[in-house]
């Protein structure tokens, strides 16, 4: 069996490599579209450019090396089929859970290095990814002023356009927020109908043309009362330094694709007990709020709450001065506390939301991988019964187990980033369903029956026409 192992496992060594190599061009393709147009407009040196679509592989691999798995196994199990390896074994005695044995165990230990990938060189390449990215979008703000974002063009200029043409440099619906020092509570806003962004590449400057607009200022910092507005048919504003050129900003914060698995679980933790902390504060206020509803109802402290000024009696005009002030204070303390609660239900809210996409990413490490198992379950009994029907079968399967595994994945996502799903429930949804799926359909190809075949119980079949049995099974 050691030999045969050894042969199985060798037959699938080469499918993998070129599965692999061919669904990572695929995916690679968007990537490639993607940067090609920021690297010729940033003017990215070829070295730099080759860094960032190295590192671009990082996050491809993990989702090229479960369905390489797949390819590796139709190739390789549907050859020994379509040569009819697979009925030799049959006829040896080898069944095809003898076939499967080793191929899970290689899936396993794929998918358990795909995990420490996903743990180890994963976060870290996707971090460098991001500041790189990062970094080169800073080097000509002037090109990258994009429609509905906040750009920053230094660090006390930001500019906001609803549209820009990038041919004639024309933008619409122009606000500049124009910072004395980087922390300035009060900047000047300026905002326009139309302007155009004339650079020049000279100086290493940029004109920034206005037309019909307004500016809005207070002219002494330290009289807050005062503001100013003034309002012009054309307003020109230059910003120097703009072109600059590439510097590493040794960005430290991460995003949740630039967590492992430690700082993921440490996050979702953090924002837990945000959300309890959140959630106990609006208990605190409901129970203040009922104290102070029940001090109202006990006549022995209700002189605590209301005063000691006797309520004259009904139908006096001096009882109206009296209750509605109360009666306003009692109304004004019970909005303020929904709207707390209200605000503190919203807050909760975003905790949670933020918890879910850190537990969707820890749980998605994991997940992930263990496709290459359930792979090789569906990829056994599809190469066996797809082998005499040609490749192209086989490359249909495949494709659709890819399509479903990734609606699941993508849709799962989304779902528990919105709060409608439990995240664990979410990543692992595709596994489960795919091996609900694989389980029955693999027992079915060792019995050797077809996805549609009936199976009738011994003796169900009626005799033809005209004939009856006996009881000692010969016909009358």
């Amino acid at each position: 069996m050691y030999l045969i192992y050894r042969y199985l496992l060798r037959s699938t060594v080469g499918p993998f490599f070129f599965g692999l190599f061919v669904i990572t061009f695929l995916l690679m393709i968007e990537i490639l579209y993607k940067y090609v147009d920021l690297f010729v407009s940033k003017g990215v040196p070829f070295l730099l450019a080759t860094k960032v679509l190295g590192l671009s592989l990082g996050h491809t691999f993990a989702l090229s090396v479960p369905m390489a798995v797949l390819v590796a196994i139709l190739m390789a199990v549907g050859q020994l089929a379509a040569d009819h390896e697979i009925t030799a074994f049959k006829a040896s005695g080898i069944s095809l859970w003898s076939i499967l044995r080793p191929l899970l165990g290689a899936a396993t230990v794929v998918a358990i290095g795909l995990t420490a990938y996903n743990h180890w060189v994963f976060p870290e390449s996707n971090h460098t990814l991001a500041n790189l990215v990062y970094d080169i979008n800073r080097k000509k703000p002037m090109l990258e002023i994009q429609p509905r974002r906040f750009n920053e063009l230094n660090d006390r200029m930001t500019i906001r356009v609803s549209a820009k043409d990038d041919l004639t440099g024309r933008i619409e619906d122009v606000q500049i927020i124009e910072r004395e020092k980087p922390n300035d509570v009060a900047p000047r806003l300026t905002v326009a109908t139309w302007g155009r962004i004339i650079p020049d590449h000279e100086t290493d400057s940029m004109l920034i043309e206005l037309h019909d607009g307004e500016v809005h200022e207070r002219p002494d910092k330290e009289a807050p009362d005062k503001y100013q507005v003034i309002r012009f048919k054309q307003q020109n504003v230059y910003v120097n330094n703009v072109e600059r050129d590439f510097r590493e900003s040794g960005r430290k914060a991460r995003g949740d694709r630039e967590m492992n698995l430690t700082s993921l679980w440490a996050a979702a933790a953090e924002e837990r007990g945000k959300q309890l902390e959140s959630r106990k504060h609006v208990a605190s206020q409901a129970h203040n709020l009922l104290s102070w509803h029940w001090q109202l109802l006990d006549p022995d402290r209700r002189g605590d709450v209301l005063g000691t000024r006797a309520v004259p009696p009904a139908g006096t005009p001096q009882r109206r001065s009296v209750v509605e002030p109360r009666f306003r204070a009692t109304r004004l303390k019970v909005e303020r506390t929904v709207e707390q609660s209200e605000y503190q239900g919203k807050i909760a809210a975003s905790y949670e939301v933020r918890r879910n996409k850190y537990m969707v990413e820890f749980h998605k490490k994991f997940a992930i991988p263990f496709a290459c198992v359930v792979f090789a379950l569906l990829g056994v009994p599809m190469a066996v019964t797809t082998s005499r029907s040609g490749k192209g079968v086989s490359v249909s399967l495949a494709i659709a187990v890819f399509a479903v595994y990734y609606l699941f994945l993508v849709g799962g996502e989304k779902f528990a980033d919105r709060g409608l799903l439990n995240p664990m429930l979410a990543m692992w949804s595709a596994n489960i369903v795919l091996t609900a799926v694989g389980i029955p359909v693999f027992l079915k190809t060792v019995r050797e029956s077809t996805l549609l075949s009936i199976t009738l119980k011994p003796g169900a079949v009626p005799p033809p026409a005209g004939e009856s049995a006996d009881p000692d099974g010969a016909a009358a």
